[in-house]
């Protein structure tokens, strides 16, 4: 019984937080079509991506998230190449209790010795117009994630509102 309490209260804590996109690190081809189940622990829910190539550099996604947790839609556009190595710019809009409009710049590194698979780590900028609190928000982080087999993506990131949250100065220290 003591579990399922703290799993309710660890689940109602992260549903004020503001979920966000997940990206196919791996850039599709024009009409190429993929879809994936994405982990990540903002969005507190798996969801489901479908994403399409609109030409060799940019793709357009769509997310599901049950209920609506995670769902939104974004654009891709690979901004530079160099070997295995994508850098690459998104714009989203994700639908959530904290819905925002999002900017993020990946790095990725995909692993030619595992087609499918890709590590990746991005900055991105969040802003919230009308959170569930009923105010503004812009927040400022960073992320880390992995694709296995273009199928499943892990992603991990922390995201700070430094205008209206608490001061990092407050989370860093150690008193």
């Amino acid at each position: 019984m003591r579990k399922i309490i703290s799993l309710y209260v660890i689940l109602i804590f992260l549903m004020g937080c503001a979920a966000h996109p997940t990206i196919s690190p791996i850039p599709l081809k024009k009409d190429e079509v993929r879809t994936s189940i994405a982990f990540s622990f903002e969005n507190v829910l798996p969801v489901f991506v479908y994403r399409k190539g609109l030409s060799d550099v940019s793709d357009f996604g769509i997310r599901v998230g049950l209920p609506i947790y995670g769902s939104g839609i974004d654009y891709s556009r690979v901004v530079f190449q160099r070997g295995d190595f994508f850098d690459i710019i998104n714009f989203a809009y994700s639908l959530t209790p904290n819905s925002s409009f999002d900017m993020t710049y990946y790095t990725v590194r995909t692993l030619p010795a595992k087609p499918g698979n890709a590590l990746y780590t991005g900055f991105r900028t969040m802003y919230i117009p009308k959170g569930i609190n009923g105010n503004e928000s812009i927040r400022i982080g960073a992320l880390l994630g992995l694709l296995i087999a273009n199928k499943v993506s892990v992603e991990m990131g922390y995201f700070h509102d430094f205008d209206k949250g608490q001061p990092l100065e407050k989370i860093l220290s150690m008193d």
